[in-house]
C-alpha cells in the first residue's frame, strides 16, 4: 500500500505523465492540488498562491490516507516547493511527506524554455527564467531531503515530451515490484 509520488515544478508535464502511467498501470492517479480544492474550495489554476499551505497539506494527508484505504496504491503529482504570492519560494511542510506513504518518488525536470513556454500557454503567466531555475533547484534539493528522511527511492527523469518518458519512468515504478 503506497503512493508514487510524481513531482516537479510547474509546468514540467507531471499531470500528462501521471495520466499515461495510470493507463499503463491500472492504478489511479491524484493531483495534490485537485484533492486538496476538492476538500477547501481554493481554485490553484494560473493563481498559484496558498491562503495556507500547512492547513491544505493536513487536508492533502487525510485525502490520500482516504484513498489508500480504498485501493492499495495511487500516483499523486504534487509539489516539494512552491512560490508564495510574492513569487518566492516556499518550501512544504516536511512532516506531510511522512504521511503521504510515499514508496517512490519520480521528480520531473524538462528545459526552462519548455516550462517557461508550457507555463504562458496554459497558464497565462509569465516567470522570469531565473524564477524557474531557482525553483527547480529547490525542488530537487528539497526532493533529495525529503526522499533520504523518509527512506524511499528518488529517479530524476529530465522530460523529452515522448513515448521514452512513459517507458523510463514505467521502468523505474515497476522495479523491487516484480
Amino acid at each position: 500500500m503506497g503512493t508514487i509520488f510524481v513531482a516537479g515544478i510547474y509546468g514540467v508535464g507531471k499531470s500528462t505523465l501521471c495520466n499515461n502511467l495510470s493507463k499503463e498501470l491500472g492504478i489511479p492517479e491524484y493531483s495534490a492540488g485537485d484533492l486538496i480544492s476538492s476538500v477547501n474550495g481554493e481554485q490553484y489554476g494560473a493563481n498559484k498562491a496558498v491562503t495556507n499551505k500547512t492547513s491544505n497539506q493536513v487536508i492533502l494527508a487525510l485525502q490520500v490516507q482516504r484513498l489508500l484505504e480504498i485501493t492499495p496504491k495511487i500516483l499523486l503529482a504534487g509539489h516539494f516547493c512552491i512560490f508564495d504570492r510574492d513569487n518566492n519560494i516556499d518550501y512544504l511542510p516536511e512532516s506531510v511527506f511522512s504521511n503521504l506513504k510515499i514508496e517512490k518518488i519520480l521528480l520531473l525536470n524538462a528545459p526552462i524554455s519548455i516550462i517557461l513556454t508550457n507555463l504562458s500557454l496554459r497558464d497565462k503567466k509569465e516567470y522570469t527564467k531565473q524564477q524557474i531555475m531557482s525553483l527547480h533547484k529547490a525542488e530537487e534539493q528539497r526532493a533529495k531531503e525529503i526522499s533520504h528522511k523518509i527512506g524511499c527511492k528518488l529517479y530524476l527523469h529530465n522530460m523529452v515530451f515522448g513515448s521514452t518518458d512513459i517507458s523510463k519512468c514505467l521502468a523505474y515504478i515497476r522495479e523491487d515490484n516484480l
